[in-house]
């Protein structure tokens, strides 16, 4: 089977297979609605042969594909975005140096205190408590600090690279492995009545894949050229301020933690499993 997993445009319900066969005894695949086969509801969506149905998720592969030109600047865009991050963490880092040196002189200012008789036992214990509690709750930021996101720069790389081979990928894929992708891109696939093809991208591709956020790439891009920057990535350059980054949520959650299909898909890719056809020649 080329596709499994398909809803229905019009009602939303799934697509399910079902056989027909001819007055020469041959087997044709279709996709029917599920309500309609059902007898729930009101959907009029007629059943399409499933070859049909992959010729059309062929062709909006090549909608989905980014040219190099975009994956080059949101690519830059999002990684001057790490580094501000990068240098706001780095500013939080010397905060919580300094505070812990600051707790820790005012365990030492307790003490000397204590034993001079300027302050009582039960004062004592209750203070160093709290220094003890505060100095536990910075070790552990300090500790969980994300440093340079160097995981989390590699997977974008990835995923945009991914991106922008997204329908040559799909042409050379047997049938497992355009499943594989189908399932690491989207949520779900939508087929309409006039056979348009809509889809829910997974995360990252739902935050990736949003036009504003190539348009607003391609914005920063020319204000680092104007600013005179060879590289837009480089220290100086604009301020991130793209409102549509928020789709991605945490950048560094997002990138850090990739989905297991997302991970063989560019694990497969890398190996270069879609630099060949794997296709058959027909499609049952």
């Amino acid at each position: 089977m080329c596709i499994r997993d398909r809803f229905c445009g019009q009602c939303g319900s799934r697509l399910i297979v079902c056989n027909a066969k001819s007055s020469q005894g041959t087997i044709y695949p279709y996709f029917v609605c599920a309500s309609r086969h059902g007898g729930r509801g009101n959907c009029a969506r007629q059943a399409m042969l499933i070859e049909q149905v992959e010729r059309l998720i062929e062709r909006f592969y090549t909608k989905v594909q980014i040219d190099p030109e975009k994956i080059e600047t949101v690519s830059a865009m999002i990684h001057a975005r790490f580094d501000e991050m990068r240098a706001e963490g780095a500013a939080e880092l010397a905060d919580l140096a300094s505070r812990r040196t600051q707790l820790g002189g005012e365990q030492q200012k307790l003490l000397q205190a204590h034993y001079a008789g300027a302050i009582p036992l039960d004062l004592l214990k209750k203070e160093q408590d709290r220094i003890t509690a505060s100095l536990e709750t910075i070790e552990h930021r300090i500790t969980a600090h994300p440093g340079h996101y160097a995981d989390a720069r590699a997977n974008l790389d990835d995923s945009l690279k991914l991106l922008s081979n997204a329908a040559d990928i799909y042409e050379h894929a047997d049938d497992a492995n355009r499943r594989l992708l189908n399932q690491a891109l989207f949520k779900t696939i939508y087929i309409d009545e006039d056979n348009d093809v809509r889809v829910g991208y997974r995360n990252p591709y739902d935050g990736l894949s949003i036009p504003g956020l190539h348009a607003d790439a391609l914005s920063w891009a020319a204000e680092a050229k104007k600013m005179g920057q060879a590289e837009p990535a480089t220290k100086g350059g604009p301020l991130v301020a793209s409102s549509h980054l928020t789709r991605l949520g945490s950048l560094r959650s997002t990138f850090a933690n990739l989905t297991p299909r997302l991970k063989t898909l560019i694990t497969r890719w890398k190996r270069g499993v879609y630099r060949v056809s794997h296709r058959a020649e027909t499609c049952p």
